[in-house]
């Protein structure tokens, strides 16, 4: 009796145990196309700047919108791809204060499926810019982060975090 018992548990047991398999899941949709939503036309449309030694003591204004101090609006960058690849870009200034020390050239990104990166190079002359979002369904803004850090010791200064729209 105790057996039978025993061997009803052990069956349900296995019974319970196979029915617990991980089903697939179908994907949610087309993958995004990083490469394509970054590519085009964008004008800056926010500018936050964040003092890392004002942080770093605690001050109270570490962190500043200064979008409408300068004339930020006016900047504009172009991002070109040819046949799927990154190609030339360039970046008007106009009456805004530059952004980077570079205004034409070629860019690039880290990675194709998971972009974290654009390089912006101009000659010998190279700019990373991190991403900190790109366009997609949802939300169709590109964000990307430049650091500005001590030339002799590299320790992080100020960075800037830009908001474009198309």
């Amino acid at each position: 009796m105790r057996s039978t018992y025993l061997l009803s548990i052990l069956l349900l047991a296995v019974l319970a145990m196979n029915g617990c398999r991980p089903e697939g899941f179908a994907p949610l949709g087309d993958t995004n196309d990083n490469l394509t939503a970054i590519a085009g036309v964008w004008k800056l449309t926010k500018v936050t700047q964040t003092d890392f030694e004002s942080q770093r003591k605690g001050f109270p204004y570490a962190v500043e919108d200064i979008t409408t101090l300068f004339a930020y609006s006016t900047l504009q960058m172009t991002l070109n791809a040819t046949a799927g690849a990154p190609g030339n870009f360039t970046i008007n200034n106009d009456t805004a204060p530059p952004i980077t020390s570079i205004t034409s050239g070629t860019w690039s990104i880290d990675d194709p499926k998971a972009p974290k990166t654009i390089t912006l190079k101009s000659g010998a002359v190279t700019e990373i810019m991190t991403l900190g979002g790109y366009p997609n369904s949802v939300n169709q803004t590109l964000k990307v982060k430049v650091t500005r850090s001590d030339a002799a010791t590299n320790k992080v200064l100020i960075v800037y975090d830009y908001e474009f729209s198309r």
